[in-house]
């Protein structure tokens, strides 16, 4: 019993140090002017690399019409353990979006990465990370956007 009752303290203390490190966070992004900022998520998907004039058509077709407000894409040189368990390389794309984490963007990328699929063939990895992000461009108007809308 008196294990149990330290680790369930134990347990309380780290959720009370974790709770005061995040209000500790939320007053130093205030005072460093981070006020104007936004809780969005960074989500990116790597790809595989498809011939450009695909690639172009997939991001006018699938991709600007659910992320209007921009984005951003590499080229990269990736490598995974394929079907014979062994590492082979793929040439890849990674597509960085900055977005709100509400049902739109969930569907949205949801759609992308079945789209894609469907399209060439090859699944999409997709990870998301909270980020702080501000942009002056962000007026009330554009906010309206289910894209960035909280």
């Amino acid at each position: 019993m008196r294990a149990k009752t330290l680790w369930r303290n134990g347990a309380l203390a780290v959720l009370l140090a974790a709770l005061v490190a995040l209000w500790l966070n939320e007053e130093a992004a205030s005072a460093s002017g981070e006020a104007g900022s936004r809780r969005m998520l960074r989500t990116e998907l790597y790809l595989e690399a498809v011939e450009l004039s695909q690639w172009e058509d997939f991001l006018a077709r699938e991709v600007t019409p659910r992320f209007p407000d921009g984005l951003s894409w590499l080229d990269l040189h990736g490598q995974w353990r394929g079907p014979s368990g062994g590492p082979e390389k793929l040439p890849s794309r990674m597509l960085i979006l900055i977005h709100a984490d509400n049902p739109y963007t969930r569907q949205a990328l949801a759609q992308i990465g079945a789209d894609f699929k469907q399209r060439f063939g090859t699944a999409v990895l997709q990870v998301s990370s909270p980020v702080r992000a501000r942009d002056p461009d962000w007026t009330p108007q554009r906010l309206e956007n289910p894209q960035l809308s909280r």
